[in-house]
């Protein structure tokens, strides 16, 4: 993959990313969420989303746009599922879109394989094709890594500047616990990677907490 460092590319991206979401606001559609796991249901994706008691199902289809940065060239990409394993469409290279938004290795090319190889609990914006219906399945699914919303329990008696200190190792500008204490929401300045997801978790467990994966006892 080519680098590509210039401050007006990352600005760029950043700008298109704002506007991107005041539209979907604007639209009513937005629903932020993370990613987890695939779901039994094929084709399917289960999310955390706040608000929900229970994981979201939504499908994946030929129409729903994945969307979010290049990490080689730190540009703004949209895909469809289908154009998931073929050349980035932003790059210019021969590495496929999925490895491009990713930031690592898919190897299959596949959208499935791409949402496994994100770090768990990162950021994501829904926009359903009908907003008050997720199993109407995703228009649009953008992966933000500089968003994580962890399920978690045993911090709800934290402090705010406990919450912060907590989270400020893996780059956290804010933290917070939504859903009377079962989520934990983090805004990043750095992006969020596996090696990020590990070490929180690790915090999270010397505070007393546990991260509570979906579906496990």
């Amino acid at each position: 993959m080519r680098r590509i460092k210039l401050s007006g590319l990352v600005a760029a991206a950043a700008l298109i990313a704002i506007v991107t979401t005041v539209q979907a606001k604007a639209d009513g559609l937005l629903s932020n969420a993370s990613f987890f796991q695939l779901s039994s249901d094929p084709g399917s994706v289960s999310l955390t989303v706040p608000g929900q008691p229970a994981p979201v199902i939504t499908k994946i289809t030929d129409s729903t746009v994945f969307a979010g940065t290049c990490q080689d060239c730190m540009l703004p990409m949209e895909f469809k599922p289908a154009q998931a394993g073929k050349s980035c469409v932003v790059c210019g290279c021969a590495v496929n879109n999925a490895t491009c938004l990713a930031g690592k290795p898919v190897k299959d090319g596949t959208w499935q394989s791409m949402m496994k190889s994100l770090p768990y609990g990162v950021g994501l914006t829904a926009v359903y094709v009908d907003s008050a219906k997720p199993e109407s399945g995703l228009k649009k699914l953008t992966v933000n890594l500089r968003s994580v919303i962890l399920p978690v329990s045993g911090l709800d008696g934290l402090t705010a500047d406990q919450l912060i200190a907590l989270a400020k190792p893996i780059g956290a500008t804010k933290a917070e616990l939504l859903d009377a204490g079962k989520l934990l929401s983090i805004t990043l300045k750095v992006d969020y990677t596996a090696d990020k997801a590990a070490k929180l978790e690790k915090a999270i467990t010397a505070a007393n907490g546990k991260v509570a994966f979906p579906g496990a006892s």
